[in-house]
């Protein structure tokens, strides 16, 4: 019997092309090591993993996903990134596999390569402690493509602070055994304080994103953004003030797009374990509840995962 807190749930999400409605499956219990904070997925040599970590712990525990039992297998490999990180996100650049890590007090990023064995690289390390692009602070670190550039977005709940990186290769590592990588501010502005749960999402290859603002309950904002095809000039409000079902007690909201390109997103409620599936209209100016289910309830993490076949899951744990 595991533990409280230690078990991820698995489902698997199927669209019905006729109606365009979602139906969504518990295919599985799995343990797990820990009570994560991030369980980040990636993909290796074309085979989907998550990295969950535990700021109390100074590694990843690994688990390689299969649409199909054990569901979520623990790997030997332990690749240690240190104790007290505060994000973590995975991307892929020149088609390799990275993971950035980020810790809030000193405004450090961190990017590692993936090795095939799963081990990582030594650490291209960035943070800025001047203008431009200040990156002490953020409560919220995404990532997102923009025109064959990856970017990185800081945001900092407490005082409003919001800035963009670019992040490219370079022909030769700067220090040897690191990945060959730049990153470089290219924007920083002055937000409201107290926004949260960003999901970013495409259309037609352009960037959007929710949030919600939570500083006054009274006063609570949804809204979706656009990121301007010039990174320098920002981004520009779309929606606002848009209804999102139980928006003050959602802890999880997480992006998700299926075969057909359409991008969704779910919203999860940990202490009830209520979850429902959301796809977003193409005028960016709100969504449409596609499926509602009762996922696990506890969970810290609410995870999409993409196979290399295109399925998708959802990873609760």
């Amino acid at each position: 019997m595991t533990s409280p807190g230690k078990v991820a749930a698995v489902y698997a999400v199927t669209s019905a092309k006729e109606t365009g409605a979602l139906a969504v499956e518990k295919v599985a219990e799995a343990a797990v090591g820990s009570q994560y904070s991030s369980l980040t997925p990636t993909m290796v040599a074309g085979q989907p993993y998550l990295l969950g970590y535990n700021p109390a712990q100074d590694h990843f525990d690994v688990y390689q996903f299969q649409p199909g039992a054990p569901w979520l297998t623990p790997v030997a490999a332990k690749p240690a990134i240190g104790a007290g990180k505060d994000i973590v996100n995975a991307f892929t650049l020149g088609n390799l596999p990275y993971v950035i890590v980020y810790t809030a007090g000193n405004g450090v990023f961190e990017v590692y390569s993936i090795n095939g064995d799963l081990s990582l690289s030594k650490p291209y390390v960035f943070y800025r402690n001047h203008e431009l692009a200040i990156s002490k602070g953020f409560t919220t670190v995404k990532l997102f493509t923009q025109l064959g550039q990856m970017v990185v977005l800081g945001y900092s709940m407490k005082t409003g602070y919001v800035a963009m990186y670019t992040a490219s290769v370079t022909p030769v590592s700067a220090t040897p055994g690191t990945p060959p990588l730049l990153m470089l501010p290219v924007w920083a502005h002055p937000w409201a304080p107290g926004w949260t749960r960003f999901a970013f999402f495409q259309f037609g290859g352009e960037n959007f994103f929710l949030k919600t603002n939570v500083a006054d309950p009274a006063k609570l904002n949804v809204n979706i953004d656009h990121i301007l095809d010039t990174l320098s000039a920002g981004t520009v409000e779309v929606g606002s003030h848009l209804p999102l079902s139980d928006a003050l007690d959602l802890s999880n909201v997480e992006p998700f797009t299926l075969g057909d390109g359409d991008p969704y997103f779910v919203a999860y409620i940990s202490k009830s374990g209520s979850a429902t599936l959301n796809r977003f209209h193409s005028d960016g100016l709100g969504w449409t509840p596609v499926a509602k289910f009762n996922a696990q309830a506890g969970a810290a993490v609410a995870t999409p995962v993409t196979t290399a076949d295109g399925k998708l899951f959802l990873v609760f744990a």
